[in-house]
């Protein structure tokens, strides 16, 4: 499989606001057809967020996962990865009852607190098309993404109950020391899977080539360079350049989309995540790498299986 690299697209999110693009997918059907036009275009991954289909607010409504998963896996055998990101109010119970429901492959996990700031956002528009919007962007000024140990114990254990592998989110080098023990607790299977994440917002690491570089040294000094597999998912106008640099440094997987980014060059709306990951790919095929098949994806990571999903 070393001529292979697996490409995740991350749908919708709960990032962007339907103000900022017409092409992001809101109802169940839109993020649908998203993941299975990514899927044709390249993709073996594609995580998972809904939406409130009238309002497009991003929502953790376990019967509209069921509803895309469902459709998802009826048209095509993509890896479905989950969020558990939820709302930024949400407890862990109820961010874990999408997953306890479905028993997914994958899903994210994020193990460390972290702060959300997308609220410079609100002061690039003027006018919304939903009223929810503007009081969203900035209600991260007041609320940091929780999980404490004893969460990611309550999250780890509920992986290991229903076979989900998780993704470890990682957005700064001490996050890693996270993982490393929950693996001293026995409380998930090796190798663990690390996504990298870098976006621009207040709070995170600048994406660029040196972070990108010291976190991955800080996780094969920590973790030990056979105890984990690799991605990046990197926002805005870094989206490409970052996830290229990963491949180059020989990651297992990269991931675009929607999620986190609306554009697909500069100045050009990105109309589908299958745009972006057609461009990851054009790069990829310059490396003499090819996409990973969905099937090939579940190989590289030790996944259970489609089969074993409960959608």
């Amino acid at each position: 499989m070393d001529d292979k690299i697996i490409i995740t697209a991350a749908i919708t999110g709960s990032v962007h606001i339907p103000t900022m693009s017409d092409y992001l997918p809101i109802t169940p059907d839109e993020i649908v057809e998203d993941a299975v036009r990514a899927w044709e275009a390249g993709a073996a991954i594609a995580h998972i967020h809904v939406r409130n289909p009238e309002t497009g607010m991003p929502v953790s409504d376990p019967d509209l996962f069921m509803e895309v998963h469902t459709k998802i896996k009826a048209r095509c055998n993509l890896v479905l990865l989950p969020t558990t990101g939820g709302g930024m109010n949400q407890t862990t119970e109820e961010k874990l009852i999408p997953i306890k429901k479905l028993e997914p492959e994958m899903c994210s996990f994020d193990p460390a607190p972290f702060n959300f700031g997308i609220f410079q956002i609100a002061g690039r528009f003027k006018e919304y098309k939903h009223d929810w919007e503007k009081e969203y962007l900035e209600l991260c000024k007041n609320v940091t993404f929780r999980p404490t140990f004893n969460d990611d114990i309550i999250y780890a254990k509920t992986f290991l109950e229903i076979d989900t592998k998780p993704e470890f989110e990682i957005y700064e080098l001490g996050h890693v020391s996270y993982v490393k023990w929950l693996m001293e607790e026995n409380l998930v299977k090796l190798p663990v899977h690390l996504q990298f994440v870098f976006g621009p917002m207040v709070g995170w690491m600048k994406p660029s080539v040196k972070h990108l570089v010291l976190i991955h040294d800080e996780a094969k000094e920590v973790l030990g360079e056979e105890n984990f597999t690799w991605s990046v998912a990197a926002g805005g106008r870094y989206q490409i350049p970052i996830t290229t640099t990963a491949i180059a440094m020989g990651a297992q997987n990269v991931r675009v989309g929607l999620e986190d980014s609306i554009y697909a060059g500069k100045g050009v709306m990105a109309k589908a995540s299958a745009d972006q990951v057609t461009m990851i790919k054009n790069v990829a095929k310059e490396m003499s790498l090819t996409p990973a098949t969905s099937d090939e994806a579940r190989q590289i990571l030790g996944l259970k299986g489609l089969e074993k999903v409960n959608f």
